[in-house]
């Protein structure tokens, strides 16, 4: 019976036998039930291919209208002094103006959010830092995103790692003898931060877990504070910037027993790695990067990956990355960019649930 209740016409049944015998004689079925569910499935694919090179028409035209670079963080912070030297290269590029907008809150997480759920179109772009944007679910319950799923990873621009100093009080000039000294004392060295959760923090329990030692967390609003109190003996070790360090190092203020990364920094390479002093695989250092909306065309993002990677390898950008403190990233495209978020996602959420991390 048809949908109305009446018997279908022999037109009606020629046809439906018509298609039955035309999917027959590819699959052997012929029953007008089997014909009709491999029709439904023959729409669905070729909706599937359309929408494909829709993406693809869509991609080719990109950018059509102005492209927004969203800074989660507050405008003079370094996250955005880099967004505007990159936005300031790219318009040109893609012939579209690229502007710069702010979301700041949460430590990043609200403009993390927002972008998450913007349109995945190429015209709406994160730039965003680790570890802040990977570890802001493990540090908290309502982040809003995923950093993996939510996120197309287009390419990193640059990283800096830091040094781990000590005052003139503490007689440690290696690693070596650092930790021979906090192993004397377990439980009654203090290091200081500039807040919890912070890649300084991160940095030192990392060490604290590999070294099997004890030290006692001081956090402070912000890495000036810790600082003064490093140089006073009040705390008596602290991961830091080489812009913050550097200056208390060369007045002998402080000293500097250790790099973070795996390699030595550029602009102090006489400081050893901690890595080449008894602590292989210790590579910690933050990146800033890109990210677009997860299922963003791949040809929007490969574009944006390249012209961002051409930008960043101008001399002038280099140099003026190096006076900020930061380095390049070795061009990470992004299946590379996007394995470095995963890992990190990995590494440092393992790290904050071993060490009970709670947001302050």
């Amino acid at each position: 019976m048809s949908e109305t209740g009446s018997a279908p016409s022999n037109e009606a049944k020629g046809d439906e036998r018509r298609i039955a015998v035309s999917w027959g004689r590819a699959s052997g079925a012929v029953t007008p039930a089997g014909s009709r569910r491999r029709l439904r499935t023959a729409i669905v694919c070729i909706a599937a291919i359309a929408a494909v090179v829709a993406g693809d028409a869509s991609a080719q035209v990109w950018p059509g209208k102005p492209v927004h670079l969203l800074v989660p963080f507050p405008p003079g912070a370094l996250t955005d002094v880099l967004a505007r030297l990159v936005a300031d290269k790219l318009g040109p590029r893609l012939g579209q103006p690229v502007i710069v907008d702010y979301k700041p809150g949460a430590g990043g997480s609200v403009g993390a959010k927002f972008v998450a759920n913007s349109p995945a179109d190429g015209y709406t772009v994160l730039i965003a830092s680790h570890p802040g944007f990977t570890t802001a679910p493990a540090l908290s319950k309502d982040a809003g995103f995923d950093p993996v799923r939510d996120f197309a990873p287009v390419t990193g621009l640059v990283k800096f790692s830091m040094v781990l100093a000590v005052p003139a009080s503490v007689p440690a000039n290696s690693m070596q003898e650092f930790i021979a000294y906090a192993k004397a004392r377990p439980g009654k060295l203090n290091y200081g931060t500039p807040g919890i959760g912070m890649p300084h923090h991160l940095a030192m329990e990392l060490l604290i877990q590999t070294a099997g030692t004890a030290l006692v967390h001081v956090p402070y609003k912000g890495g000036a504070l810790a600082t003064q109190d490093l140089i006073a003996g009040r705390v008596q070790v602290m991961f830091g910037t080489w812009a913050l360090f550097g200056p208390h190092v060369k007045a002998g203020k402080i000293r500097a027993i250790g790099a973070s990364g795996v390699t030595r920094m550029s602009q102090a390479p006489d400081i050893p790695t901690i890595a080449e002093q008894g602590f292989p695989g210790f590579d910690v250092w933050s990146w800033t990067g890109l990210l677009a909306p997860a299922g963003t065309p791949p040809a929007v993002v490969a574009r944006l990956a390249e012209e961002s990677q051409a930008i960043m390898a101008l001399p002038e950008i280099r140099e003026h990355v190096l006076k900020l403190g930061m380095e390049l990233i070795p061009a990470k495209f992004p299946a590379a960019f996007t394995e470095q978020v995963k890992a990190d996602v990995a590494l440092w959420g393992k790290i904050i649930r071993d060490a009970n991390i709670k947001p302050e």
